[in-house]
């Protein structure tokens, strides 16, 4: 699915239970619970046990249940862009990038045991 849209496979952690992708691009992940991982050693990342969003080429927008750690606060991402070797993480009009290397592989759910990754992702 992720590079369908031209994003790599380590935006999503290890541990997808499944997935739902609808022709007009709009998708459901499913994890076991929340999950939270670490994003270039510097942002603690929340998903839900459910996020969503629509999906287009070097777009994911209408995010929900996916979050970054500001401080002490939970703040919602509510776009992720690829463009060219970097993905930017929009938080309201704020954004943060990162290189691509960063998602080179999925990173692992703190807290529980994972499950193997939907192989169609």
């Amino acid at each position: 699915m992720l590079e369908r849209y031209d994003f790599p496979r380590g935006i999503l952690p290890v541990g997808v239970e499944g997935y739902e992708l609808r022709e007009d691009g709009s998708f459901e992940v499913y994890f076991p619970r929340d999950c939270e991982f670490m994003l270039a050693r510097t942002w603690l990342v929340r998903y839900g046990a459910r996020i969503a969003g629509a999906a287009a080429s070097g777009r994911l927008t209408s995010l929900q249940g996916v979050y970054v750690k500001v401080l002490f606060v939970w703040l919602p991402v509510g776009e992720v862009d690829r463009s060219g070797d970097t993905l930017s993480f929009y938080i309201g009009p704020v954004s943060t990038s990162f290189p691509l290397s960063d998602f080179a592989h999925s990173p692992h759910c703190r807290g529980y045991d994972h499950l193997p990754a939907a192989a169609a992702l």
